[in-house]
């Protein structure tokens, strides 16, 4: 077994030539632990699942990393625990897919005695990663070990049945795979209607049976996928009508609420209406705790500047707020408004409905009038701002949180012009003292950004290590709230070249896929991932790296470690005016789908074409002391 640091909050153990159900037996007995409440076990804040380990988060200040390793290291000296209550899972399959007969001849049998074979199978839940409720399953016949498809799809529909090395495994939403697919099932596997929202869970056992019809979705949340039709985006459409009422704003102030055998009595409604939503703006609060249901916690990309933005209105620190990238969005208040926006820096202008503005020049709480708006204009520096309004929005909550999940589509969606946000007033104490605005990443300039190596940087090359530390990355266009897709003139190469198993990931995961450029994953990044990560950053790091605009440096920094030769080289690499795509950020994209989890589906992604150096670039100072600076003065707002 061995114990392998994952940044400062989490630890991945490896299980010595394990396999899902070592992993499994692990996993149970740990949660044991943690019912019993007689270990530091108990302290623990997730555990994810994986191929052949085990993902354990903690929090630093209640527990340390060695009393973890300790305890989990006598959990497999003691006695085996007993075997778990596992619920059986029953999946009818119409057998029909489109690789069925080509899977078949790839195994050396008929398409009929495939189907017998899944049937006949037991399997098991072993973890769930990819996408909420996708449900690896490992079973006890060896025939299946079928390759992944050499080339992806880019659409599998949701309820599809597939085959992937020695797992099988259903699609529970309409996404991109290289899986085989044998078949379809209109059972929903996932309904955030139901709690768990997700049908199989770890451990649970998979029967499949043979279905001759295509019948409505158990559950009604998913319709046939021979139709063609994404129910997943409807409900994540049905979603972002947040607030009271989708565009109710445009219906005027007023609505009404009638009781039985009286006349309506008009009800006041306080909100914003959405007059631009900027690039893109989504509600985000502190995220959600479900990894083993395959959802991601998400959360605001930068919790500093979100906590500071409630501080400022007297709300506590996590109350959901709206994230908005790129500047350049306007609101426009229904009733009397407490608001504040913190964040990247930006001119903002305070519009009366009687033509007069007033210009907010730093981070501090302002009142909006009914009929006033106020606008956010073009970004000097950095990339999000956060919008919170006194007493909170009235957002839906989706496994305890009001985060927007891109990726997974949990939660409200993109906010888009002539929305409703309506106010929830909740209890808020005094607004807190404004702030000046911090200095943010910058186009151009250089961010030092510091990190922790491992868990895999054993599967790397010396030189890959120094070039990491020792060139400056410059941030593509193809970058989103899952990841940073970074570019340098020298890709880092590894040692280890066969595939890794699918092993859990956390936010600030450096990860590098085939072609040695790597991707910095942010607040909505997969569950698991199958390619090694070389690094991880720190927590305050990881805040600023949420800031960092497209054709912004990265300089990766590991305290105590000297980047070696390779960073005398940085001088030969491609000037900073060179290392910049496109005009900044991906306005079109917050593309999800590019950054999907996938394996094939990272390696798709185009690289940018060019290097970057540190030469002639500003360098934006001492971040990490910026960083903590405006966690001291937050504290002191609030």
């Amino acid at each position: 077994m061995r114990f392998l640091n994952v940044g400062t909050s989490a630890l991945l153990v490896e299980l010595d030539a394990g396999d899902a159900h070592d992993v499994m037996s692990l996993f149970d007995a740990i949660s044991q632990r943690q019912r019993e409440g007689d270990s530091c076990l108990a302290r623990l804040t997730e555990i994810v699942p994986a191929a052949r380990t085990l993902l354990v988060r903690f929090e630093p200040l209640e527990v340390s990393r060695m009393s973890i390793e300790h305890a989990i290291r006598d959990l497999r000296s003691d006695k085996p625990q007993s075997a778990r209550e596992s619920r059986t899972v029953d999946v009818p399959v119409i057998y029909d897919g489109e690789d069925l007969d080509a899977v078949a001849a790839m195994l050396g049998i008929s398409p009929q005695q495939l189907v017998e074979r899944h049937t006949s199978c037991s399997w098991t839940a072993a973890f769930v990663g990819f996408a909420p409720g996708f449900a690896y399953l490992t079973g006890d016949d060896p025939l299946f070990n079928v390759p992944r498809r050499q080339e992806p799809r880019l659409r599998v529909p949701a309820g599809s049945v597939g085959l992937a090395g020695a797992y099988s495994g259903v699609y529970p939403r309409a996404s991109s795979g290289g899986w085989q697919l044998i078949g379809f099932t209109p059972v929903a596997l996932w309904d955030e209607r139901h709690d768990p929202p997700a049908l199989i869970q770890p451990g649970d056992i998979v029967r499949f049976c043979v279905s001759h019809e295509r019948i409505g979705a158990v559950g009604g949340s998913n319709r046939s996928a021979a139709d063609g039709t994404d129910a997943d985006a409807d409900s994540s459409a049905a979603a972002n009508r947040v607030g009271i009422a989708a565009r109710q704003g445009r219906q005027g102030q007023q609505t009404t609420r009638r009781r039985a055998g009286s006349a309506p009595t008009p009800v006041l409604v306080h909100g914003l209406r959405v007059v631009r939503p900027g690039a893109f703006a989504i509600f985000e609060d502190d995220g959600r705790t479900a990894a083993s249901m395959g959802v991601t916690a998400s959360g605001a990309a930068d919790p500093t500047a979100l906590h500071r933005a409630n501080a400022l209105v007297g709300n506590p620190a996590g109350t959901p707020a709206i994230e908005i990238a790129g500047g350049g969005a306007c609101f426009a208040a229904i009733g009397e408004a407490v608001v504040a926006l913190a964040g990247a820096r930006a001119p903002i202008i305070i519009r009366g409905k009687d033509g007069s503005f007033t210009a907010i020049a730093r981070q501090e709480a302002f009142i909006l009038n009914d009929g006033d708006s106020v606008e956010l204009g073009t970004l000097r520096d950095g990339l999000r701002d956060y919008l919170a309004v006194q007493g909170g929005f009235a957002v839906e909550q989706v496994l305890g949180s009001a985060s927007g999940d891109t990726m997974s589509h949990i939660g409200p969606g993109p906010i888009r012009a002539d929305d409703f946000l309506g106010f929830a007033d909740e209890p808020h104490t005094i607004t807190g003292h404004g702030v000046d605005w911090s200095r943010l990443p910058a186009r151009g300039s250089v961010t030092e950004l510091t990190a922790a190596l491992g868990p895999r940087d054993d599967w790397f090359t010396a030189q890959a290590i120094d070039d990491l530390l020792g060139q400056c990355w410059s941030v593509t266009t193809r970058s989103d709230r899952v990841g940073l897709r970074l570019n340098a003139e020298r890709p880092l190469e590894r040692i280890v070249t066969r595939e890794l198993d699918s092993e859990g990931t956390v936010a600030g995961a450096i990860e590098v896929p085939g072609n040695g450029q790597p991707v910095l994953f942010l607040r909505d990044h997969p569950v698991t991932g199958g390619y090694p990560v070389i690094a991880v950053l720190d927590p305050d790091s990881l805040a600023l790296a949420g800031q960092l605009p497209a054709g912004a440096l990265v300089r990766f920094r590991v305290p105590g470690r000297d980047p070696g030769t390779a960073a005398d080289g940085a001088a030969d690499s491609v000037s900073a005016s060179m290392g910049v795509e496109g005009d900044g950020m991906d306005t079109a994209g917050m593309n999800t789908d590019a950054m999907n989890a996938d394996r094939a589906g990272v390696d798709r992604l185009d690289a940018d074409p060019h290097g970057a150096d540190c030469n002639g670039a500003e360098r934006t100072g001492n971040q990490q002391d910026i960083q903590q600076t405006d966690r001291q003065q937050a504290k002191k707002a609030a």
